[in-house]
């Protein structure tokens, strides 16, 4: 161990926060002691940049030996229970993970219709096959007072009955996906895989509804989760802060504003200057929403003032981009496509920019040449139009019809067109 310290960190949820830090007695020796009243849960040592590995503690001792250049690979347990179990789970999931991937790269350098890439692709398909929760299973089974039991219980999934349709099968999954989670263990705070299945839980309302019913959906699980989480207040309030710090800067407004006024302005969780803040986001929200008159912009640009209202085309589209968005540099080309074929028919873009930085803005500007409307006020989230409109990331959407009503805040190009089209707008190329 080429570093002198070693350092001890605990999860909440999937982030970590440093405990301790010890020097060690002997070269590669460290020893952490833990204080009567730590609780269980999954914790990490680090010993060196992109040197760690994690490991289960249930008030039991724990000794560990493993090697500097690959901790996690090397890492042989002397004695604990709790980690014997914990590496058994891993390691499956490790050698899993590089035979597919060994395989794949494999496969690579041979002709796809010859006999060994076919061999190389059946036992492909065989390892895809396996099931990952058997394990967990059979030690859920084996050790049901583990909290290597009870950390790997969370992550099982519904076993969808045979003969269901897929959107059946979906309704199933949403239905009993926290069938064997115990929402009154609050040590389930310690480690990921709560947060995870929870975020794996709203992300299947895409699949199971079409995208402007999803938000209908989510707020509908919304209520299922909290209901059963209200068994333990501690894990009632982490879930909360979770997801107030998930969806406060996303796409899904509606929903936010729901989670929002329903349980987070009423939470434990959220101390007064936090509340003062959700309560202006949720008016913000409600202020820009669907149906509302869209609050009037007005743009000092060099040619003259552009004022929204005064636009002639039958729908105005306000986009919220910024030069330093990964998102919106992508999308912003399939923007122009759209912008070419939806113009002609009477449809605008006011694009605005959260830039700060004038050389960052006027770059993409000539790199984009992007031929609608636009104008950044340089500074930032400080923008007063973003501030009018509740933006709160980018890329955001807001579609205004000819009297200037808020029609839909869509979330993608593709629910923007859909929306256009049931307007009765239709490309013209």
């Amino acid at each position: 161990m080429p570093t002198n310290r070693a350092y001890l960190y605990e999860f909440r949820g999937t982030q970590t926060q440093m405990l301790d830090s010890v020097r060690t007695t002997i070269p590669g020796n460290v020893k952490f002691s833990l204080p009567p009243d730590a609780h269980p849960g999954l914790y990490r040592i680090v010993v060196g940049p992109n040197n760690f590995w994690d490991f289960i503690f249930n008030k039991e001792n724990i000794r560990m030996r493993t090697h500097y250049a690959s901790p996690r690979d090397s890492l042989k347990v002397i004695e604990s229970v709790e980690n014997t179990l914990f590496v058994k789970y891993m390691s499956y999931f490790i050698t899993l993970n590089r035979k597919a991937d060994a395989i794949s790269r494999l496969m690579t350098l041979y002709e796809k219709n010859s006999e060994f890439f076919k061999s190389l692709n059946r036992e492909l398909m065989n390892l895809r096959m396996e099931d990952p929760q058997l394990i967990s299973r059979e030690i859920i089974k084996e050790h049901p007072g583990s909290y290597v039991a009870r950390f790997l219980k969370v992550g099982q999934n519904p076993i969808v009955p045979v003969g269901l349709g897929k959107n059946q099968e979906i309704e199933y999954v949403i239905e009993h996906f926290f069938d064997e989670t115990e929402f009154s263990d609050s040590s389930l705070i310690y480690s990921p895989p709560l947060i995870t299945k929870i975020r794996t839980y709203f992300g299947l309302f895409e699949q199971a509804f079409p995208p402007a019913e999803s938000e209908g959906g989510m707020i509908k699980g919304l209520d299922r989760l909290m209901s059963s989480a209200a068994v333990s207040e501690p894990v009632y309030d982490f879930i909360l802060a979770d997801l107030a710090d998930g969806f406060e800067r996303s796409e899904y407004e509606t929903f936010f504003a729901y989670l929002t006024e329903t349980y987070l302005l009423d939470a434990g969780c959220t101390n007064e200057e936090r509340s003062t803040e959700l309560a202006e986001v949720l008016a913000s929200i409600q202020k820009t929403a669907i149906g509302n008159k869209a609050p009037e912009i007005i743009l000092p640009l060099a040619d003259g003032p552009v004022i929204m209202s005064d636009i002639p085309e039958k729908f105005v589209l306000v986009l919220f981009w910024a030069s330093w968005c990964p998102h919106c540099n992508e999308i912003l080309p399939d923007f122009k496509k759209l912008y070419e074929a939806y113009h002609p028919a009477g449809f605008e873009i006011v694009a605005i920019s959260i830039d700060k930085e004038k050389a960052a803005y006027t770059s993409a500007l000539a790199k984009g040449q992007y031929p609608w409307i636009n104008y950044s006020e340089l500074k930032g989230w400080d923008c007063s139009i973003a501030y009018d409109y509740g933006i709160r990331a980018t890329p955001t959407m807001v579609l205004l019809d000819g009297e200037r009503k808020i029609v839909a805040k869509p979330r993608n190009l593709g629910i923007l067109v859909e929306t256009l089209n049931q307007q009765g707008l239709r490309p013209i190329r």
